[in-house]
């Protein structure tokens, strides 16, 4: 085992709203290592970037709200500190890559200065210095003639140019947690793998640690070392890569598993997930997976499961690995 970076223990956030309380995030718990690799998986509505959002303290309130849980920074929980000193925190120890980098750049502010930010607020440097480092981050991501791009605007650059530039803004300050929110959505299939070949290569090269969030398996094979699979606020699964692709203990994570198209399988139809995932505010009882679980019985309508742990260091919320279901088996 490596040097624990980041602890989240028991993480609630839930939302206040007209309608009732959404329970975006229940109860969530995972740790990752120095170096290490994580990928958050799930559908829409699962919790994925509300987790994020919560690590890093950008929830908005109102509605949100941190209710309950710890999220401890080399043994330092952020949940305590002040709005001024997680200022401090982002950016210099954890960056986070956004999902649209056309949104999450500023129009009117130049790429270069916009990286020079950064380095301005977390460093004491020049203008000069920052923007000689701003130079360098626009390298060490790929962009080519970095002495030139780093005056245009975000307008003036492709998809694939800005995901880098967020990348380099993310990265201007060495930080020791990156998490990307589905760093690759809109792009097309060719800059995906070459976003996701740069954060492997920055992640050796720099140590840093990963916190990736997709909604594709795929993805997640090719980058991370450990996966949690959430659904509906909860962690439903939690083990290696190597586990979770080779044999995936919950139902919902044998559904998605199942639901990847294979090359040379010749099928109709791929396999779907029937119905959707719950309202938030109106989550059904028991298990919050059983209404689509081909697997569900009685126990899982009424009674919600806990999150296991197994001898092999996997976790699983599922009643088929308890004692409760070995005994309505032999009913």
């Amino acid at each position: 085992m490596g040097e624990k970076l980041l602890e989240v223990k028991n993480l609630s956030t839930y939302f206040y709203t007209d309608e009732g309380v959404v329970y975006a995030l229940d109860d969530v718990s995972f740790d990752l290592d120095r170096g290490e690799a994580l990928g958050i998986v799930g559908e829409s509505g699962s919790g994925k970037s509300v987790t994020a959002l919560s690590i890093i303290r950008l929830v908005q309130s109102p509605p949100g709200k941190i209710v309950a849980g710890e999220v401890l920074l080399d043994g330092d929980n952020l949940l305590t500190k002040s709005k001024a000193e997680m200022r401090h925190i982002r950016g210099e120890k954890i960056s986070m890559i956004f999902q649209e980098p056309m949104t999450a750049l500023n129009p009117v502010f130049t790429v270069g200065h916009q990286i020079m930010e950064s380095i301005l607020i977390h460093q004491h440097k020049t203008k000069k210095e920052a923007r000689e480092q701003a130079i360098e981050m626009l390298r060490l991501v790929g962009i080519p003639a970095p002495e030139k791009r780093v005056d245009d605007y975000p307008h003036q650059m492709s998809g694939g140019m800005r995901q880098r530039v967020m990348i380099a803004i993310a990265l201007c300050c060495n930080p020791q947690l990156l998490i990307c929110d589905e760093p690759t959505t809109a792009l097309d299939v060719t800059i995906q793998a070459q976003i996701l070949e740069l954060i492997r290569d920055i992640r050796e090269r720099l140590g840093t640690s990963v916190i990736l969030i997709t909604h594709d398996l795929g993805v997640v094979a090719q980058v991370t070392d450990k996966v949690i699979i959430m659904y509906a606020g909860k962690v439903m699964e939690y083990g290696t890569v190597r586990q979770i692709f080779t044999d995936p203990l919950h139902p919902y994570t044998a559904a998605l598993m199942r639901s990847i198209p294979v090359i040379g399988k010749q099928t109709e139809r791929l396999n779907v997930i029937r119905g959707m995932v719950p309202s938030l505010s109106k989550r059904p009882d028991g298990c919050l997976f059983h209404p689509r679980c081909d697997e569900a019985c009685e126990l899982c309508r009424t009674v919600r499961p806990d999150l296991i742990n197994l001898p092999d260091g996997r976790q699983v919320r599922c009643h088929k690995y308890t004692d409760k279901w070995e005994e309505k088996s032999h009913d």
